[in-house]
């Protein structure tokens, strides 16, 4: 399978993004993270891929939240109501491809 995760943070300063980045890779350090967009002078957001089989999704979303809406291969997160892996995470929407 193939996955896309959606990631928005809660700044848009590029220390923030390399620090989330690289507890991403920790997590996984086969993704591929594309660089940051800023969205406004508070938030930015970014990409991240990488291929994985069926046995590893769960897994992956629960260390990244502990609360997701949809299907395993279609969901979303907010940071507002959800434990994120890091406070300056605020959204994440994970969609898998076979």
């Amino acid at each position: 399978m193939f996955g896309k995760l959606h990631v928005v943070i809660s700044s848009n300063q590029e220390e923030d993004y390399e620090m989330i980045k690289d507890l991403l890779y920790k997590i996984n350090n086969n993704f591929s993270i594309s660089p940051m967009r800023s969205l406004s002078k508070d938030s930015c957001d970014f990409y991240v891929t990488c291929h994985m089989s069926k046995d590893e999704v769960q897994p992956l979303l629960d260390k990244l939240n502990n609360d997701w809406d949809g299907e395993l291969d279609d969901c979303v997160c907010y940071g507002f109501n959800t434990k994120m892996f890091h406070p300056l995470v605020y959204h994440l929407a994970l969609i898998l491809y076979d």
